[in-house]
């Protein structure tokens, strides 16, 4: 990597601790005693881990003490490269973290020291072993059962009273209709003959 970008990586991660301060955010206190426990365990305060890799003789415990911060306590790897003479260090996560983005998992590690680091650079990295890491804290969820009363709770609207539906009046076919219609004209000139045979006209007769 050349010297322009390790110089505007400097500058992203400078103005990033700047933000982080402006929303009201502490820094994470960096430094922590160390404890050497044997060739490759060793104690950073009271968490233990253990070597792994240790390019080009990159590994310092006193210098990783000093740029230790709280934050990379939650990550289970710390891979730290050499820059200009300044240490660097970034947590990752089991590659079987299900959780965890996948830049964020240990088996991109040659990915990120492509990317992010010099070229032939120094590095180590690191593994935290014994107890549980510490954990992110998240915004706790409703219980179940007050989701759901909730959810029922927004359902429930007053039933309308609807008025019942009239009957359909009995249908009358159109054959049935016609029928009917013609028995009726029927009927009214039978009628209007039996009118006419009470009014007979008569010839007049000449005396």
């Amino acid at each position: 990597m050349s010297e322009e970008k390790a110089n505007m990586t400097e500058e992203l991660t400078a103005v990033l601790e700047e933000i982080v301060e402006g929303n009201g955010t502490p820094n994470p206190v960096k430094g922590e005693a160390t404890t050497q426990l044997n060739e490759t365990d060793f104690l950073i305060g009271a968490r233990q881990y253990q070597l792994v890799a240790n390019h080009r003789e990159a590994f310092q415990l006193d210098k990783l003490g000093e740029r230790y911060s709280e934050v990379l306590a939650r990550y289970d790897y710390i891979v730290g490269d050499w820059g200009y003479d300044q240490l660097r260090l970034k947590g990752f996560f089991e590659a079987s973290n299900k959780k965890a983005l996948p830049e964020q998992k240990i088996d991109t590690l040659e990915d990120y020291l492509y990317e992010y680091c010099n070229f032939g650079c120094a590095y180590f990295v690191i593994k935290r072993v014994g107890g549980k890491r510490e954990k992110t804290v998240h915004r706790k969820r409703k219980p179940k059962a007050e989701e759901q009363q909730a959810h029922i709770s927004e359902q429930k609207q007053p039933i309308k009273n609807h008025k019942p539906r009239p009957k359909p009046k009995d249908k009358v076919s159109a054959k049935e209709r016609t029928a009917k219609e013609k028995n009726q004209k029927e009927k009214n000139n039978t009628n209007k003959n039996e009118k006419n045979k009470g009014f007979t006209i008569r010839k007049r007769e000449n005396k």
